[in-house]
């Protein structure tokens, strides 16, 4: 990389100092505007005037040693901490910098920074901008105790603290999922782990059932953890989470080691910032799988090997989702397209060099589009779908709601604003990269590569607009990765041109250090306390709910809609109803599938079921709000039958809302649908 001196560092962090207080400035000025505050009678004054002295010193000090050269030197030489030396300092340096890193989570969970307090005037977004602005003076001092603990330059220490930061902080979020609570802790947590025990339905629950229509690789990841017997809900936790961290660690190491040229610091911090960035986004682990089998053997050296991995990471494609039955082949495309020049297509220039360069692109990508759809269509009858062959289809039938692609109730920030966010210092990044090598690229290369990028770009968002999606940024995953190795080969010279000379980096350090803040600006949010529950309390609900459950399903079958976990690690021992649980039948619901919703329709007149557990049904049709869309589908076409021949026996109140056995009603109530 280029080398950046210290003058260039400090200039650009005084700039973004500017930056980032300019724009809380301003959003706090309009924020207080649109709720009414009357500053000069309220707290935000206090904060605002920080916000402007710091605006006001900031370019007071830009102006006093812009003239003098002899100024900015003594300037420099101070900042340079020169004195700072010996084990001494060095150890006072780490240890600082891990209370800071402590202190930034331990300040937004102590004071409840961004939340929606009950009973508290205090406005969530103001609170959340004035920590933010904390956050950026304790990053910056954070950047000077790894500096003098490392004995490193000031550019080392600000993206090295931002990195570890960054890991850190996502561990520990990712942490909140671990708990021995015994019920779902999200709407579909639980259902996961049943989904997965489907791979083992004979042993766990005596026949073997249809597997799951919708993410069968997730699963299949997710049911590795039943190889241990006997193994609870806390252990399946674990492994989800340690899927997430390791899967997302090897394809982050996997990037790096493509690129780090024996360059270990660098290597080790693209391999961070990919890891945060990554799963900032939500990218599942399951496309981390296809993406580690391309980053590990596509070569361009070696295009059989390329082509054998494309075919197995499409087949796995085939089996996770149908907008990803592609990427495999776009990624090893893109690699293809990146490391080799058209001038090495190794034929005579007599007009057939660019056909035999695409020779193995086209290959790799008829190749590994027809392993997706095999994979598919052999994996429909052998999960036990055959007569459901439309459930894997369902979101061509999904309602797309195109308002989430802006700010909306279900996600303030509205995708397309929040990719082009997190992703602009990545195109920013290869607009620097490329700019004047524009010759050194054969337009094809540059086409490919950028249209790829945009295909993934704009599948990402409609797939973002289907109803049940919407609520954060995963459906744009496929584009993320893309763009993220493409900045990542740019970042380090890595882009083959015509001339064999490495270029030289001429990539602003804005645009770094803005690759780096944005996801950990992404992440400061979701900084929370480790999840607790009164364990006697709950331990005597799940204990009073098996035994009432217990005794209906001597009258006949219980069906578990939500909480079908219970049954998985035999919590709850009654016979497994297979059919319509809570995340399939929500789908069928969205999509349409008429034959299944009439089934489920038929069973519940019949009152085939002694009992039914699922959450607290209602049959309210909301005009706004967070999930309206979701929470009207379902209030239309699932709980008002289920309440029609259904009726409450018992309440158990939990995390995500009440769990009630309901029984067959003796009598229907009029006006049933």
């Amino acid at each position: 990389m280029k080398k950046i001196t210290q003058a260039t560092f400090w200039q650009t962090t005084l700039g973004l100092t500017i930056a980032v207080t300019l724009v809380i400035l301003l959003t706090s000025l309009a924020r207080c505007w649109q709720i009414g505050v009357i500053l000069y009678r309220s707290d935000w004054l206090f904060p605002i005037l920080a916000y402007t002295a710091t605006l006001i010193a900031c370019l007071g000090l830009w102006l006093y040693i812009r003239p003098d050269v002899d100024r900015q030197r003594r300037l420099l030489r101070f900042l340079k901490l020169k004195g700072l030396r010996g084990l001494g300092w060095r150890f006072l340096g780490g240890l600082t910098f891990i209370g800071i890193a402590v202190l930034i989570p331990w300040l937004k969970i102590r004071f409840q920074f961004g939340e929606d307090i009950p009973a508290s005037t205090r406005d969530p977004l103001l609170s959340l901008l004035m920590f933010y602005w904390m956050v950026w003076w304790l990053i910056l001092l954070a950047a000077g105790a790894f500096k003098i603990a490392l004995q490193t330059t000031w550019l080392w220490a600000f993206a090295g603290a931002l990195v570890i930061l960054g890991v850190s902080y996502e561990i520990f979020v990712r942490l909140q999922a671990i708990t021995s609570y015994p019920f779902s802790m999200g709407w579909s947590e639980s259902s996961r782990y049943y989904y997965a025990s489907l791979y083992f339905s004979k042993s766990i629950y005596g026949q073997r059932y249809p597997l799951s229509t919708l993410h069968p690789t997730r699963y299949l990841l997710q049911a590795l953890a039943f190889l241990i017997p006997n193994a609870g809900l806390t252990w399946h936790r674990i492994w989800q989470f340690l899927l997430w961290i390791l899967l997302s660690a090897a394809t982050s190491l996997a990037l790096a080691k493509r690129l780090w040229d024996g360059n270990r610091r660098a290597g080790w911090l693209l391999a961070g910032w990919f890891f945060v960035f990554s799963l900032r986004v939500g990218v599942y682990y399951h496309l981390q799988v296809m993406t580690l089998i391309i980053l590990l053997f596509v070569s361009v050296g070696k295009p059989w090997r390329s082509l054998l991995a494309v075919i197995l990471a499409s087949a796995w494609a085939g089996i996770s989702r149908i907008n990803w039955f592609p990427v495999p082949a776009m990624l090893a495309i893109s690699l293809y397209l990146l490391e080799k020049p058209i001038s090495q297509a190794g034929v005579r220039p007599n007009g057939q060099t660019i056909l035999a360069y695409l020779k193995w692109p086209l290959l790799w990508g008829a190749a590994g589009l027809a392993s997706a759809l095999a994979a598919q269509a052999a994996y429909i009858p052998l999960s036990g779908n055959a007569e459901n062959a439309k459930a894997f289809t369902s979101s061509f039938t999904s309602d797309l709601l195109w308002y989430r692609l802006w700010p909306n109730d279900s996600f303030a920030l509205g995708i397309l604003p929040a990719i082009l966010i997190i992703s602009a210092p990545l195109l920013a990044t290869l607009f620097y990269a490329l700019r004047r090598r524009m010759d050194d690229f054969h337009w094809l290369r540059l086409t490919g590569l950028f249209a790829m990028m945009g295909v993934l770009f704009a599948g990402g968002l409609v797939v973002s607009t289907k109803i049940g999606g919407g609520a954060d940024l995963h459906n744009m995953d496929a584009y993320a990765t893309l763009a993220g190795i493409s900045a990542a080969y740019a970042l380090f010279g890595k882009i083959a041109g015509k001339q064999q000379k490495r270029p030289q980096n001429t990539i602003p350090q804005a645009v770094i250090a803005a690759a780096l803040l944005i996801p950990l600006a992404f992440l400061i949010p979701n900084l929370r306390p480790l999840p607790s529950y009164n364990v006697q309390r709950h331990t005597r609900m799940l204990t009073q709910l098996r035994q009432e459950v217990e005794t209906l399903a001597q009258s006949g079958p219980v069906l578990f809609i939500n909480e079908r976990h219970l049954l998985t690690f035999k919590q709850i021992n009654v016979p497994l109803v297979p059919d319509y649980e809570n995340v399939t039948l929500m789908e069928m619901a969205m999509s349409g599938n008429t034959p299944y919703l009439k089934r489920f329709y038929a069973d519940l007149k019949s009152q085939r079921f002694a009992a039914i557990v699922a959450r607290k049904q209602n049959v309210v049709i909301l005009n706004a709000g967070a999930f309206s869309a979701e929470n009207n589908v379902w209030n239309a076409k699932v709980s008002p039958y289920i309440l029609c021949y259904y009726e409450p026996a018992d309440i158990f109140p939990a995390s995500m809302g009440p769990v009630v056995v309901y029984v067959p009603r003796q009598r229907k109530i009029p006006g049933c649908p």
